[in-house]
């Protein structure tokens, strides 16, 4: 678990995983420290309205580190994460349908 502070909010929030989060993370090879680099300072936020969860994108080299969250009081709970190459397309259909909002 981290505890970490999010600029933003200037608040402490311990991170932890949901059982898929922690299994896609390792799967993927992707670290806790990308993935806090990720949450603490995107590219791109969206909220989801379908699920009520936190989806963000952060630069990678040529592609896109996504991280999707939940956060519940001082806790965020990561549920998914995987880097794309097409974050772009991914966006656009998701706004398109109405599925995301943009946060920043």
């Amino acid at each position: 678990m981290w505890v970490f502070a999010l600029e933003e909010f200037e608040t402490k929030f311990r991170m932890k995983y949901t059982k898929h989060g922690k299994h896609r993370a390792a799967e993927r090879d992707i670290s806790e420290d990308m993935i806090l680099e990720a949450i603490s300072r995107p590219t791109f936020s969206y909220y989801d309205l379908s699920s009520g969860t936190t989806v963000v994108f952060r630069k990678l080299h040529e592609k896109h580190l996504l991280v999707i969250y939940s956060r519940e009081d001082d806790e965020i709970k990561v549920v998914n994460t995987f880097i794309t190459s097409v974050a772009r397309e991914l966006i656009d259909r998701k706004l398109e349908s109405n599925v995301w909002v943009k946060i920043r």
